[in-house]
């Protein structure tokens, strides 16, 4: 074989090893995204159910804060009560948003990472937010829900609805900053840590 065949030769080999290579980085790309794309579909199925829901008990604690509106005690409680679930439910669609912008079909796998992780993050925030709240709002529902529900006067056992605050305040609260500060903010450090490293290393590029 002449040098000229042979230089043709293994330019030929050259442009088909790329093309494979290629064809690889291709394969495993598609494959991630796919993979990727499906860890998503389970937050995204999550949270429409739970704007769904939210709208639902806005519209039943509308109802029966209307109907014991004469009642100021009960009326203090369904407010309270609606504002809680309000305030879920904006979260809920935030989260929601976030999830729906991660379009996996047009980004770059980089911009499909941060856009995954700020959603992670804002997970981690509403979860912060709604675990501090929640002592607050088992406090403030506990009335409406025991009328609605069981038909009764939560207030007519003051002992009882006493003992129930106190549980949610000395209990809940703790429980609700250990959590917080063992879980939810380390997860966000981690989350902030990642986002940083891919900033970085875009710029670099």
């Amino acid at each position: 074989m002449e040098l000229e065949d042979l230089k043709n030769a293994w330019l030929e080999y050259d442009k088909k090893l790329s093309e494979n290579l290629k064809t690889n980085n291709e394969l495993i790309k598609r494959m991630n995204l796919n993979n990727a794309k499906s860890s998503m579909d389970t937050p995204k199925k999550y949270e429409i159910i739970n704007v769904i829901l939210g709208f639902v008990f806005v519209l039943i604690v509308i109802h029966y804060v209307a109907k014991f509106s004469t009642d100021f005690k009960f009326l203090v409680s369904g407010v309270l009560t609606l504002l809680w679930l309000i305030m879920s439910l904006i979260l809920s669609i935030r989260l929601l948003n976030s999830v729906v912008k991660v379009d996996f079909n047009k980004e770059s796998i980089l911009n499909i990472q941060k856009q995954i992780i700020k959603y992670k993050k804002r997970y981690f925030n509403t979860k912060r937010i709604m675990s501090y709240t929640g002592p607050v709002f088992i406090i403030a529902s506990t009335p409406l829900i025991s009328i609605v529900i069981a038909g009764v006067n939560i207030f007519s056992f003051p002992v009882v609805y006493a003992i129930a605050v106190a549980m949610a305040l000395i209990i809940g609260y703790p429980v609700s900053v250990w959590i917080n500060k063992n879980w939810y903010e380390n997860k966000i450090i981690d989350s902030d840590r990642f986002l940083e490293e891919l900033n970085n290393f875009e710029i670099e590029k």
